[in-house]
């Protein structure tokens, strides 16, 4: 019985393992909801704190007016007394006792919904310091979730990255190359066109210092100042 009582404890932990995957996986959704859900519970207990306010507000109202008619009720006993009226004194007495107890209860009811109300305040503002406070840490981690998510597509695109500066420097190589070619050709064009119209012999005749024929203008002025002497 032992082995298969182990059997059905691993048969609930594989059931279980699944939801697990699924809670952390979408463990900054949940926490996000669980935020807005401890937003609304603040927002009714703010409610019912206005509320709690308001009933001792007019709990404190009604007080004052019981008290102000104790005192007038005591002030009339007193005349009715002065007079000789026992039975209205009697009766006014009656009043006054009955109130002063409803009025003794009224300041403890009152008393107990101040503390109530101070609690609760104290509590609000404790909520409300911790509600900040899992905000800050559940942007935090969004925002580290969301770098994590940039890195690891920049590392599925690393290849495809490197694969495409390859592809630049090849189609760069390969312009330089045609440029070259080019700058090639146009200057072995050049050498003909020099050879089939006779500069290219004429320019290795002037760099050998040998006379090509070719009229410039010093040879001109030597000839016109040769005719002017013999002239003369």
């Amino acid at each position: 019985m032992t082995i298969w009582r182990k059997v059905g404890t691993l048969f609930r932990a594989s059931a279980q393992e699944p939801l697990e995957h699924l809670v952390d996986a979408n463990a900054l959704r949940i926490m996000e909801q669980e935020l807005r859900d401890t937003e609304q519970a603040m927002l009714r207990a703010k409610r019912e704190l206005a509320c709690l306010m308001a009933s001792g507000k007019e709990l404190l109202r009604s007080n004052q007016q019981l008290g102000e008619a104790l005192a007038q009720r005591e002030e009339q006993a007193s005349q009715a007394l002065e007079k000789g009226e026992a039975g209205l004194a009697y009766e006014l007495a009656e009043w006054i006792a009955a109130h002063e107890n409803q009025l003794q209860q009224q300041r403890q009811q009152a008393e107990h919904l101040r503390r109530q109300e101070t609690s609760l305040r104290q509590h609000l503002r404790d909520a409300a310091q911790s509600h900040q406070q899992y905000r800050r840490e559940w942007q935090l981690a969004r925002a580290n979730r969301n770098a994590e998510q940039v890195l690891r597509n920049l590392g599925g695109h690393k290849q495809g990255l490197h694969a495409q500066l390859g592809d630049l420097a090849s189609s760069l190589q390969r312009i330089r190359q045609q440029q070259h070619r080019f700058s090639d050709v146009d200057s072995a064009l050049r050498e003909l066109q020099q050879e089939d119209d006779g500069s290219a012999l004429d320019s290795r005749l002037q760099r050998a210092g040998i006379s090509t024929g070719a009229s410039d203008a010093n040879q001109v002025l030597a000839r016109l100042r040769s005719q002017q002497n013999g002239t003369a």
